[in-house]
């Protein structure tokens, strides 16, 4: 195969266009229903400042998605990334450096085996395991028994410290990571001149059905689903399988407040309608972005940054004007129906298309193990495939 059509211009799709150049693909193709690249990621701006929802740090120099951006020219800067987590005990809350959630426990964790979430829990000592249930249901839209056991990960339950009686946490420490030097609205940015300097084809405002995309692929053309893939398991005659839709308020303040930065702070408690907060900066102004559980008035919000920040700042933080509220329905983590029928559609459209229609799916939380399942299946579609079959 030399040609290959993306569909979903989201960093997804951007990443997969960069893969397909490198792996000698001639003509390339990304589709995309917006009218710019980036997808639900981009962030909206506002006098200049980008108002994040979501995540905006990549890992070391080491980590593969950095690496194919910094290939392309996408400049990064080397920072400390800081973690902070608050903890339900017995008496109230505590807070400490760290990604994961500072529990107590007699014993150690066991094994965590089994496909539900459910099951992963069981692994933890039951004084542990039940503020971790209590987290999870509060976050979670349905029974855990039903989330699969990789939501663990998306929750940061897999960087849970247990202590004993009178032990004290482990010390947190920064980890060393990156940010896009000029914002994620650059980084887009970049990204699209870059795969115009490659000679990819780059289309706004296209709207590809899946049965379009089954339709119009031509013999030697690989193509790749980078958006929801939901609508493809019609295209297989598949029951389409639910999703762990988690509804999200977002809102984002200028602040004054003396930390260290890029800061994440996640609530563990289940108490009050804030789950993290993120402190970054944004044309050399600090801004507060807070991500919520369900929407939450003004009092409540400041109230609650201020209880869950203050115990990493030197000093109380000082929120300003909020200058964003959104709230949205966000994917947060697959079921175990999910995942089953992401591999049955994949096995599906695989036999249907002799390998020429790949997924792009949301199996993992870990982006970094998705690109390479992605680059693993290109480089071997790339390498020859035979035509494409009949459409059912």
């Amino acid at each position: 195969m030399t040609k290959v059509r993306i569909i979903g211009g989201g960093l997804t799709g951007i990443l997969a266009a960069f893969e397909a150049h490198r792996l000698g693909a001639t003509q390339i193709r990304l589709q995309d229903a917006l009218d710019r690249l980036g997808g639900w990621s981009l962030p909206r701006t506002m006098q200049g400042l980008e108002l994040r929802e979501g995540e905006f740090a990549f890992g070391s120099a080491h980590d593969p998605i950095r690496r194919s951006l910094e290939w392309q020219g996408v400049a990064f800067d080397e920072v400390d990334l800081y973690f902070g987590a608050v903890s339900p005990t017995s008496d109230g809350r505590r807070a400490d450096w760290g990604e994961g959630p500072v529990l107590a426990a007699r014993n150690p964790m066991g094994r965590s085996d089994g496909e539900t979430l459910c099951d992963h829990l069981r692994a933890y000592p039951r004084e542990a395991a039940e503020p971790l249930r209590r987290f999870c249901q509060w976050r979670l839209p349905l029974w855990l028994d039903q989330v699969h056991a990789s939501a663990a990960a998306a929750l940061a339950l897999d960087r849970a410290r247990l202590v004993g009686p009178g032990e004290s946490a482990p010390p947190g420490f920064a980890l060393r990571g990156a940010i896009p030097r000029e914002g994620l609205s650059g980084l887009f940015a970049a990204s699209g001149r870059a795969l115009a300097r490659l000679g990819a084809q780059i289309e706004l405002g296209v709207l590809v059905s899946p049965r379009e995309a089954a339709l119009d692929r031509e013999p030697d053309e690989l193509i790749v689903w980078a958006a929801d893939p939901t609508p493809l398991f019609d295209l297989a005659a598949l029951p389409r399988p639910a999703a762990v839709a988690e509804r999200v308020a977002s809102y984002v303040f200028r602040a004054d407040i003396a930390a260290p930065r890029p800061l994440t702070v996640r609530n563990f408690t289940a108490e009050g309608p804030v789950t993290q907060v993120r402190v970054y900066e944004s044309r050399g102004e600090t801004l507060v972005a807070l991500e919520c559980v369900d929407e939450a008035n003004d009092a409540e919000l400041r109230r609650e940054a201020t209880r869950l920040l203050s115990p990493f700042a030197e000093r109380p933080p000082e929120l300003g004007a909020c200058l964003f509220a959104n709230v949205r329905s966000r994917f947060a983590c697959p079921t175990v129906e999910a995942v089953r029928g992401l591999a049955r559609l994949k096995a599906e459209l695989a036999q249907r298309h002799t390998g020429g229609f790949l997924v792009a799916g949301w199996e993992s939380a870990d982006a970094a193990a998705r690109f390479a399942a992605l680059s693993g299946e290109m480089q071997t579609a790339l390498a020859g495939a035979g035509p494409a079959s009949a459409v059912a």
